[in-house]
């Protein structure tokens, strides 16, 4: 799990310094890096569930949750 976490942290890192760095455009970039977060952010929401901490569970999986929908909106709607 803990290897999963830092690839995903890794993976977010470089997808931000690739639109900074103007490497990658936006429209590339934004989707990948926020569906590497939204994942990172659901497994700790995991974490939290297996740790019997239901406050900080709830509010990862939500923001979890929250970060998919906008990348859907992004990717499909907009």
């Amino acid at each position: 799990m803990k290897t999963i976490k830092i690839i995903l942290s890794v993976v977010t890192i470089i997808f931000a310094a690739a639109f900074f760095l103007k490497i990658l455009s936006s429209d590339i970039s934004h989707p990948l890096m926020l569906t590497s977060l939204a994942t990172l952010l659901l497994i700790r929401s995991y974490e939290y569930k297996i740790s019997q901490s239901n406050g900080s569970f709830i509010l990862t999986l939500a923001t979890a949750l929250f970060t998919y929908i906008v990348v859907i909106f992004n990717v499909f709607i907009a």
